[in-house]
């Protein structure tokens, strides 16, 4: 009767081991695999935002070169008119400066008219004496017969009409003279006027112009700030484009390796189940055999079942020995697959500036900065792939690492090297030196930046980031 139940006893272990044997590390591995394929579907999801964002940013950009192009023809036309203008205003101040010499000519010739006028009054105020004097006119009927003789008379009668009409002529050059003046004066007026009027009128269309010239300069630099921010918009966009795409090839690697691991350990667990089978049987047969022997010769009944009796204490010890070792196995596989390898300090120096938000600008800062001279080595945190090596605008030189540890995807940034020692898709070891310290990019004084991600990378606001001290030994 002990037979009978050592064998089940044995035969329940053997197969509690077989199940632990092939289940404990699979179990694990398709964990790994669910969590990994998780965050690449993220990943690709950001990825199309991240393309469709890029998508918008581009049109904005095409929209703005487009408002661009408007401004400047506008700018080139009002150009265009303030040159004829300009051209217009150059004539007009020639012909002010023709008007000036004119202007200069016509007050010699009032000067001279006054002094005709001048000359004539005084004459003409002598007259007005002589006959104030002489007691009023001159009797010319007198004159002419208070004379001596006809030929007296005669000089007298021509001197009379010689005085009559140097009197008139007097009178009207006087006259013409006055109306010379009055014209001249006239026309100054009017030609200064008018050159006056013209220049006042060119200078205020000019000056409408260039208001409205500056006011389009002003518009066309609010489109070219415009556009540089879209294009830095874009450029930042596209650099994330190129990381997450990055990524994501290094997490398809991590999936095929999980995947190739785990075909292995269930190839390894199949073999190891169908061997314990194979010896199960074995062991089965020898104890048929053992009971047939002992069915067959009464006599040797009490030997046969010692004989089977040790048989099956062996077997019973075999069988333990091998579901502690079965145990064990699965513990060790476990104990292995979860393992708590923590991020080792990238780099040696002082942290000048913790995770969080900072008082001085209010900002979030994704990481914490490590301060020390340039070209201090930079090593890497913990095992895994890097996914990016390149240089970064705001980063400078950049590298990123993407790690798998106990199932979780984890990222670590490196930025503002000096000099990059790895390339992209290379895997790399804890403490391994892949680069070196150093001020590129948006950087002030030489430091590491070192960002740590619970997952994928994410650019700003960086969702995700957590604080490196929690996970640096």
């Amino acid at each position: 009767m002990n037979v009978p139940k050592l064998k089940i006893v044995a035969s329940v272990c053997l197969s509690c081991s077989l199940v632990l044997s092939v289940s404990s590390g699979p179990v694990f591995a398709a964990t790994t695999q669910s969590q990994l394929k998780d965050k690449l579907n993220t990943i690709q999801d950001q990825k199309q935002k991240n393309k469709e964002n890029l998508s918008k940013s581009k049109q904005k950009l095409s929209k703005n070169q487009n408002k661009q192009d408007t401004v400047v023809e506008a700018i080139k036309a009002t150009d265009k008119k303030i040159s004829t203008l300009n051209g217009r205003i150059s004539s007009t101040q020639t012909v002010i400066d023709q008007n000036k010499l004119k202007m200069e000519q016509l007050k010699k010739t009032i000067n001279k008219i006054n002094q005709r006028i001048d000359a004539r009054g005084e004459i003409l105020r002598g007259r007005i004496r002589t006959m104030y004097i002489s007691g009023g006119a001159v009797n010319y009927l007198d004159v002419l017969m208070g004379a001596k003789s006809f030929g007296n008379f005669l000089d007298r009668l021509l001197a009379l009409k010689m005085i009559t009409d140097q009197d008139n002529r007097i009178i009207n050059d006087q006259k013409k003279d006055k109306q010379v003046q009055q014209n001249s004066k006239e026309k100054l007026q009017n030609v200064l006027a008018q050159t006056t009027n013209a220049l006042h009128n060119l200078t205020t269309m000019k000056t409408s112009l260039d208001k409205e010239n500056n006011h389009k300069q002003g518009l066309l630099k609010d489109l070219q700030n415009q556009a540089d921010d879209i294009e830095k918009t874009v450029f930042s966009t596209s650099e994330q484009h190129d990381i997450l795409s990055a990524q994501e090839s290094v997490v398809k690697k991590q999936l095929d390796d999980l995947a190739a691991a785990k075909a292995k350990a269930e190839a390894e667990a199949e073999a190891k189940a169908k061997a314990e089978a194979e010896a199960k049987a074995k062991t089965e047969r020898e104890a048929a055999k053992a009971k047939a022997e002992r069915t067959n010769t009464a006599i040797a009944k009490n030997d046969a079942d010692s004989s089977t009796s040790a048989a099956a204490d062996s077997d019973s010890n075999q069988s333990s020995g091998t579901v502690e070792n079965a145990q064990q196995t699965s513990a060790e596989t476990v104990s292995s697959a979860n393992t708590s390898a923590q991020f080792i300090r990238p780099a040696a120096g002082y942290i000048s500036s913790g995770f969080g938000y900072r008082s001085f600008d209010h900002g979030f800062h994704p990481g914490i900065d490590i301060a020390n001279s340039t070209g201090t080595p930079i090593h890497a945190a913990a095992d895994g792939i890097v996914f990016r090596a390149y240089q970064s605008s705001s980063y400078g030189n950049c590298i990123m690492i993407s790690h798998v540890i106990n199932g979780q995807l984890m990222t670590t940034v490196y930025a503002h090297l000096s000099a990059i020692n790895v390339s992209e898709g290379q895997s790399v070891s804890q403490g391994q030196t892949i680069g070196a310290m150093g001020s590129t990019g948006e950087s002030f004084g030489s430091h590491l930046h070192f960002e740590v991600y619970n997952g994928r990378w994410t650019p700003p606001p960086h969702n995700g980031a957590v604080n490196p001290l929690n996970y640096i030994n």
